[in-house]
């Protein structure tokens, strides 16, 4: 089967994340793991994860079993949240009791055992309605950055022939100011400071400047002519 979306799978047990890596290729997703050792930190995890370029993380929730890493699923949780507050991620467990009041949104939480039970997966209800939540979360994601994307490259252009008005200069600076908070990790496609309503205005005054200064030495010299 064609692989659609990639998945990363934040689990210290090697044969768990082969496990479900043979699970979801079935329903068209690439599954990759990361690489864990004994200290290794937080950072030094989440690191790896922003550089695997994957479109939704499932998290394990006790990572800490093994004694690896003194931390579990929560704090990773809250970290991708904090960098990237909007993109897909779950907490992929059959310790669900033990999650639940750790985890900020319970929403999140999805229990191995229910989404994949020993009996035919294709065919379980629960199984289909894993895969269809994980395959709308990632394209709901994808459209909501995409939109903005376009607004922001529409504007651009357009001021390439044109002024912005005043509105279209709160929208591009808001739309750019919005990408950035979805994402604090990555620059910046189109540097703030030229998408900002200051920037733009001074850009449009320092040219109205030099043109009125230009018109006042050429009347200048005509008036010394006349005299």
């Amino acid at each position: 089967m064609d692989m659609h979306y990639k998945i990363g799978y934040i689990d210290e047990d090697t044969n768990q994340v082969k496990l479900y890596r043979r699970k979801l290729r079935d329903f068209g997703f690439e599954v990759v793991g990361y690489d864990f050792h004994k200290g290794i930190t937080i950072e030094e995890l989440m690191e790896q994860v922003y550089n695997s370029d994957i479109d939704l993380l499932m998290i394990d929730f006790r990572l800490n079993e093994s004694n690896i890493v003194p931390f579990n699923g929560d704090a990773v949780e809250r970290e991708i949240y904090e960098k990237k507050p909007l993109f897909p991620h779950i907490i992929f467990t059959n310790k669900a009791d033990q999650a639940e009041p750790e985890v900020d949104d319970l929403k999140i939480i999805f229990d191995k055992e229910v989404v994949f039970p020993s009996d035919d997966e294709s065919e379980n209800p629960q199984t289909r309605r894993f895969i269809d939540t994980l395959t709308k979360s990632i394209e709901q994601y994808k459209r909501h950055i995409s939109k903005r994307k376009d607004i922001i490259s529409e504007l651009l252009e357009k001021e390439q022939n044109v002024t912005l008005s005043t509105e279209e200069k709160n929208l591009l600076l808001s739309t750019q100011r919005e990408l950035l908070s979805l994402d604090t990790l990555r620059i910046s496609e189109v540097p703030e400071s030229l998408t900002s309503v200051d920037s733009l205005d001074k850009i449009a005054k320092a040219r109205q400047d030099a043109e009125a200064y230009i018109k006042s030495l050429l009347q200048k010299g005509s008036d010394e002519r006349k005299g």
